[in-house]
C-alpha cells in the first residue's frame, strides 16, 4: 500500500487497519476511487468506474457527497453481532453473551462549511446498497431543522419528522445519534459553528436478520461524530457510546431495544463472547470461545425487526410482570427486585410466578397497578398482553446464561458440549412460549435435532449439540452450537442445505452463513480470502442477504472501540467547490 498514490494522506495506523479489519481496505479504496473520479471531473474528464456493486445513482450520490478539496474525512467501523445467549432478556437485567461478527458497517463523515452562494448548511447522508427498491440511497435536510447548540430538536419531535417517509426513515439511525450527541455533549455539539455534515454509510451486516445491522450503523456513526467533534468521553468509553446509541434507537427510531447490541458492536473482541450484565450496563469482560467449540449462524430468511409488535408486546408484558412481582414482594415484606433477572427460579417457583397471570388486559393493569416500569414502551389499554411467560423467560434465561458462561470456561468434555446445547434448546423453547418464534427458525432448530437423531441411530459421535433463535426473535438467525473442526461445519452445512432445499421447494429463499471454531483453518465452506488477507480461524459468520445460499463469510472481529477512527487528511483549497 505504501507505493500507491493517494488523493489524501494515510498513515501507518490506517494501513494497519486496512490489513486487519474486514472490509476496511475495500471501503477506503472506494473513497480513493470517489476522490479520483471527482478530481478527474474537475479537470474535464471522468475516470472509468469499475465497481460493479454500485448502482449509477449511488455512485453519483457518493461522489458528490464530500468536498474533496477541503475538510478531513473520519472513517469508523462497527460490527454486527451474533446473539449466543441472553437475547431479549437484556432489558430484564440478564447476563448476555454476544459474538461480534466479521461483517461490519463503515462510516465516512466530513464536516462541511457552506461557501458563499452555496446556501445553508445541510446534513447529507448516502447509504450504499439500497437495492430493494423501497429505500432511497440519499437523504438530506437543513441543519437548522435539528435546532441549535442551546436547544437541539426534541428527540420525540425528531422521531415524528424522520419516520413519516418510509423511503428515508433509515436516516433516523444517523440523525438520531447526531441529536443525542447534541443533547448530551453540548460542548461537542454537531450543531455548533454553522457547519454541515456529510455521511457515507456502507455495511455488509445483513438487514432484518437479527444480527444488529442497526446497532452497527449507530455505533459507527457515533464513533465518527465523537472523533470529528472532540467528544473525548464517547470516543474512549465504549459503554457510554453504546448507551448513547441505544437512546437514539429508543427515542428517535422508536425501537424498544436493550443495550446489548450496541455494547457488542462497541466493545466486542475477536474470538470471544462479550459478557454484559444488563443491570443496567455492567461490562463483565469477555469469555473466550475455546478451540473445541464452533458457533454457527444460519439465517432463516425471515425478516426480523425489534420495532415489530411481537417484540414490543413481549417486552411490555415482562415489565408488567416485574411490577406485579415487586408489589407482591412489598406485601410480603421481602426486598423488591429491580429487574426480573434478580428473581431466582426458586423464588419464582415458590410463589412469585403465581402473581403473574397468563394474560392481562392493558386497561385492567392500568386500573389496578398504574403504569409499568419501562420508559420506552407503554401499556395500551385496548391490548391484552401475555405476562407470565415473558416474565418467566427473563427469570430463567439469566440462570441459563450464567451456567452457559461457566461451562464454556471449563475444560472440554462431551458432557460440557451436550449441556451447553441443552441450555440453548431450552432458551429457544422459551422464546416460542413467549410468542417470539417463527416457522423458519423453528424448522432450523428441528433440523438440528433431526441431524442429532440420525447420528445417534448410527452410533456416531455427536457434533451438533444445540441451537436457538437469536436477538429479538420472530425470524432472523439461528445460532448453532457444534464441535470444533471440520465435522461440525459439515454437519451444519447439511442442516443449511436441507433447509434451503425445503424453502426453494416452496418457492422461498434463505441465506446461509457458517463459522468455524479456533484452530480449524481451511475447513470446507471457507475457501475465500477477504480484502487480500486470509481469513483467520474464527467463531462465526453470517451471509449477507444478497449472497447466494451455500457461500460463507468467516469470522468474528473487534468492536468499534478497538478500531478507533481513521482520519483521512485532504489537501485544503478553500476556493474549490463540491461535485
Amino acid at each position: 500500500m505504501a507505493n500507491m498514490k493517494w488523493p489524501f494522506s494515510i498513515d501507518f495506523d490506517c494501513e494497519d487497519k486496512m490489513s486487519r479489519f474486514s472490509g476496511t481496505r475495500t471501503f477506503i479504496l472506494l473513497l480513493r476511487s470517489l476522490a479520483e473520479r471527482a478530481h478527474s471531473r474537475l479537470n474535464g474528464g471522468v475516470d472509468e468506474w469499475n465497481d460493479k456493486h454500485l448502482a449509477p445513482l449511488e455512485l453519483e450520490a457518493a461522489e458528490q457527497l464530500f468536498d474533496w478539496k477541503g475538510g478531513d474525512i473520519y472513517v469508523s467501523r462497527a460490527p454486527g453481532r451474533l446473539d449466543v445467549m441472553g437475547g431479549i432478556a437484556d432489558y430484564s437485567g440478564s447476563l448476555v453473551l454476544q459474538l461480534p461478527l466479521r461483517q461490519a458497517c463503515h462510516v465516512a463523515l466530513q464536516r462541511q462549511a457552506s461557501a458563499p452562494g452555496e446556501g445553508e448548511p445541510m446534513l447529507r447522508i448516502v447509504s450504499l446498497g439500497a437495492r430493494d427498491g423501497q429505500r432511497a440511497c440519499r437523504f438530506e435536510m437543513p441543519m437548522r431543522l435539528l435546532g441549535t447548540t442551546e436547544q437541539p430538536l426534541d428527540l420525540q419531535a425528531a422521531r415524528a419528522l424522520l419516520t413519516r417517509d418510509p423511503a428515508t426513515s433509515w436516516a433516523a439511525y444517523v440523525v438520531g445519534v447526531v441529536l443525542v450527541l447534541a443533547h448530551e455533549a453540548p460542548e461537542s455539539s454537531p450543531l455548533a459553528g454553522g457547519a454541515g455534515l456529510a455521511v457515507l454509510i456502507e455495511s455488509d451486516v445483513p438487514e432484518g436478520r437479527g444480527v444488529s445491522s442497526s446497532a452497527a450503523v449507530e455505533v459507527a456513526a457515533m464513533s465518527a461524530l465523537a472523533a470529528a467533534f472532540g467528544a473525548t468521553r464517547l470516543a474512549s468509553d465504549g459503554a457510554a457510546l453504546a448507551l448513547a446509541c441505544q437512546r437514539a434507537e429508543n427515542r428517535v427510531v422508536g425501537a424498544p431495544c436493550g443495550v446489548m447490541d450496541q455494547m457488542a458492536s462497541a466493545l466486542g473482541r475477536e474470538g470471544a463472547l462479550m459478557a454484559l450484565l444488563c443491570q443496567p450496563c455492567q461490562f463483565q469482560g469477555t469469555v473466550e470461545v475455546p478451540e473445541h467449540v464452533s458457533l454457527i449462524g444460519i439465517s432463516s430468511g425471515e425478516r426480523h425487526s425489534v420495532s415489530g409488535s411481537d417484540y414490543g408486546a413481549v417486552r411490555t408484558g415482562a415489565f408488567m410482570g416485574l411490577k406485579l412481582v415487586q408489589q407482591a414482594c412489598e406485601c410480603r415484606g421481602q426486598p423488591q427486585p429491580r429487574c426480573l433477572a434478580q428473581v431466582s427460579p426458586e423464588a419464582w417457583d415458590a410463589g412469585l410466578g403465581a402473581v403473574c397471570p397468563a394474560e392481562l388486559s392493558g386497561a385492567e393493569f392500568l386500573r389496578a397497578h398504574g403504569e409499568h416500569l419501562d420508559d420506552v414502551t407503554g401499556v395500551d389499554p385496548l391490548e391484552t398482553y401475555a405476562v407470565r411467560m415473558p416474565a418467566e423467560h427473563a427469570v430463567r434465561e439469566h440462570g441459563r446464561v450464567c451456567e452457559f458462561a461457566r461451562l464454556l470456561a471449563a475444560g472440554p468434555s462431551e458432557d460440557q458440549l451436550e449441556r451447553l446445547g441443552e441450555l440453548m434448546l431450552a432458551s429457544h423453547a422459551s422464546y416460542g412460549a413467549c410468542g417470539l418464534g417463527s416457522p423458519g427458525t423453528d424448522r432450523l432448530v428441528e433440523l438440528v435435532r433431526e441431524e442429532r437423531r440420525r447420528v445417534a441411530r448410527r452410533g456416531q459421535r455427536q457434533v451438533l449439540h444445540g441451537a436457538k433463535i437469536t436477538g429479538g426473535g420472530s425470524g432472523g438467525t439461528v445460532c448453532v452450537l457444534a464441535s470444533g473442526g471440520e465435522e461440525g461445519v459439515i454437519a451444519a452445512g447439511r442442516v443449511a442445505d436441507l433447509y434451503r432445499m425445503e424453502r426453494l421447494g416452496r418457492g422461498m429463499e434463505s441465506d446461509f452463513g457458517a463459522g468455524i471454531g479456533n484452530g480449524v483453518g481451511g475447513a470446507p465452506l471457507t475457501g475465500k480470502e477477504q480484502d487480500g488477507a486470509a481469513a483467520p480461524p474464527t467463531q462465526c459468520s453470517i451471509l449477507p442477504e444478497e449472497a447466494r445460499p451455500g457461500a460463507a463469510f468467516l469470522g468474528s472481529s473487534n468492536g468499534a472501540l478497538e478500531f478507533g477512527v481513521v482520519r483521512l487528511r485532504l489537501p485544503r483549497a478553500p476556493s474549490a467547490r463540491r461535485g
